[in-house]
């Protein structure tokens, strides 16, 4: 008689402890069960298959009646010679797991999980314990039928349609040789919830790293399987790595869209705003803002939900929204001396200001400024220094840009002019000097307009006759402006000073006097409410000037909000209809739809005017 195999004597064991894959009587020649067999029985009976790959269990795991009698009913148990034809035939099932080890499988299907010899030896109920987390993971997947849909694309194609669709980018990094990656995809991305949940929440993008991918050095995967969210900029929300079960997985993706919102605003009161950070000893950002068209969207849209810039204002800052048109808003706005429809503002704990900034900054200038407060050196802190004497060149000049940045035009004015009035005329020839005397200085009566002026043509071979004629202009502009000034909380127009003005710039010759007299009037009508008189003037500028789709809108916006004479928003909902149709037919004659036009605000305006 020939000696029986370790194939047989498993069979034997197994039917020897009440178990069978198939009836069979005790002779050797009758067939014994393979791993179909196995498969076939375990499917007509809905089991689990359990295999002993490369290992003859010990009986003694057995000897417990409550492992035995659930292996029984619920198991068809086999052992696999993996040095056989059919082991070799069977390998990939185990997706690289080393062996021997016991594993579990679905009929047919995949491999459900796998628990070391080792360890069973030591504790036989550990087998019983993965015996039922495998029948638990198997009624899950016979209920689910989807997986995470990856795109399959160009890199630069998967950013773009995260931009268009407004999703976060999910990126999963796996290797042919990675086990854990193999078990992810075998019983993670094929479950209903985790499929639905990444496919309605994310772009999934799948990155091989076997063949020769940039990703890898950019986002200097080491581990695998690797997994990161970035946002539709390329910029990384969060990442994390290695095998993660179900809840795991739909955890790292549910953090990854709260970080994905980006900067997180209260939305309590101003006072609740300034408890809130004496109790957490944190600063308060203030996004103070008058307009909410496209020109704030770059904030809100980019800015804002940069992944560093939120890490920044949410960990140190209790973040605030405060519309300067509100009644609030207004009250806020005079106290801290604001003057430009954005303002960024940046206090303390107990809500002294320490850093002002105006306008839409971008990505890098945002970032700059939030490093700037965090590190102590925000406008506040160069006042002060200034203040207390320091005259140091560097510091001048940074000073006088963060002033100009704040939107403190006068101020930085009075800045750079003691500045560069202390120094030698022709110093103004120097470009660092100009540059500051053309951003900043805005006195027509002061000494260095008037040298500039009168040596124009020396500034003119250096810096460009357009350039110096720009300033010249911009300078007479400011004065005409100036004849507005607040008393008693009320706008006044000096109408006499005004007229003596327009005389002067007619005895000056300045170029386009006109244009500049009728915008200082525009500006003083605003300011004043005369809103009969600015719609006029707007209407002149409209039909012989070329205005900017921003300054127009700008107008529209000040009348809906500010103006209820229906004859005034009839007169600035016909301009802004004529517009529309102006940009349609220039649309039509390009044959492309121009993206950045104001063109769905003009409509918008045009039903806000006429419908109230």
């Amino acid at each position: 008689m020939k000696p029986i195999n370790a194939f047989y004597f498993f069979i034997y064991w197994i039917l020897g402890w009440g178990f069978a894959v198939f009836p069979v009587a005790a002779q050797q020649n009758l067939p014994v069960a393979s791993w179909e067999e196995a498969n076939l029985q375990a499917a007509r009976d809905n089991k689990l298959v359990f295999v002993a790959v490369d290992i003859m269990p010990d009986k003694k795991i057995f000897s417990n009646e409550t492992v035995k009698f659930f292996f029984e009913r619920n198991l068809v148990p086999v052992y696999m010679d993996m040095q056989s034809e059919e082991g070799k035939k069977i390998e990939p099932k185990l997706l690289l797991t080393p062996y021997p080890v016991y594993a579990f499988f679905m009929p047919f299907g995949d491999l459900l999980l796998t628990v070391g010899t080792a360890e069973v030896a030591k504790d036989p109920l550990l087998l019983l314990d993965a015996a039922r987390e495998a029948q638990q993971l198997a009624e899950v997947k016979k209920n689910n039928s989807r997986s995470v849909n990856f795109v399959i694309s160009d890199w630069q194609d998967v950013l773009a349609k995260a931009k268009k669709e407004e999703k976060p980018v999910f990126i999963y990094f796996h290797g042919e040789n990675c086990r854990e990656c193999l078990l992810m995809e075998n019983n993670i991305f094929n479950l209903d919830r985790v499929a639905d949940f990444y496919n309605r929440n994310f772009v999934p993008f799948r990155v091989d790293i076997s063949a020769e991918q940039p990703l890898l050095k950019t986002y200097r995967i080491e581990e695998l399987p690797a997994y990161l969210f970035v946002n539709g900029e390329g910029k990384v929300i969060t990442s994390d790595c290695g095998r993660k079960q179900t809840e795991e997985i739909i955890q790292m993706g549910e953090e990854a869209l709260h970080k994905a919102k980006g900067v997180e605003f209260s939305e309590g009161s101003w006072e609740q705003v300034l408890t809130q950070a004496r109790q957490e000893k944190k600063g308060i950002y203030v996004d103070c803002y008058a307009l909410v068209g496209g020109e704030r969207r770059p904030l809100t849209e980019i800015v804002y939900r940069d992944p560093e810039i939120a890490a920044l204002l949410n960990d140190h800052f209790i973040n605030y929204t405060l519309d300067q048109k509100s009644e609030e808003g207004r009250r806020w706005t005079e106290k801290s001396g604001l003057n430009s429809p954005f303002c960024q503002v940046f206090l303390d704990s107990v809500g002294e200001w320490v850093h002002l900034s105006a306008g839409i900054p971008d990505t890098s200038e945002f970032k700059r400024m939030v490093y700037r407060v965090l590190e102590g050196k925000g406008l506040k802190f160069l006042s002060e220094k200034y203040e207390q004497g320091c005259r140091e060149s560097a510091f001048v000049e940074e000073y006088i840009r963060m002033l100009g940045k704040a939107g403190l035009k006068n101020r930085a004015a009075q800045v750079t002019e003691c500045y560069l009035g202390a120094l030698d005329p022709g110093q103004l020839k120097d470009r660092k000097n100009w540059e500051l005397f053309r951003d900043y200085v805005i006195d027509m009566d002061s000494g260095l307009f008037k040298y500039i002026s009168l040596h124009r043509n020396d500034f003119f071979s250096l810096f460009g006759e357009r350039e110096v004629m720009g300033k010249i202009q911009e300078v007479w502009t400011a004065g005409a402006e100036s004849f507005v000034r607040e008393q008693n909380g009320k706008y006044e127009f000096d109408e006499t000073g005004f007229k003596a003005y327009v005389k002067r710039l007619k005895a000056e010759k300045i170029e386009n006097w006109r244009q500049i007299v009728r915008k200082a009037r525009m500006n003083a009508a605003e300011k004043t409410g005369n809103w009969k008189v600015f719609a006029e003037l707007a209407e002149e500028r409209w039909t012989e000037e070329q205005i900017p789709e921003a300054e127009l809108y700008g107008w529209g916006v000040k009348i809906r909000d500010n103006c209820r004479d229906k004859s005034i928003r009839y007169k600035a909902a016909r301009w802004f209809a004529w517009t529309v149709s102006e940009i349609e037919k220039k649309e039509r004659q390009e044959g492309k739809v121009r993206v950045s036009s104001y063109k769905g605000f003009f409509e918008k305006l045009v039903n806000d005017l006429i419908e109230e």
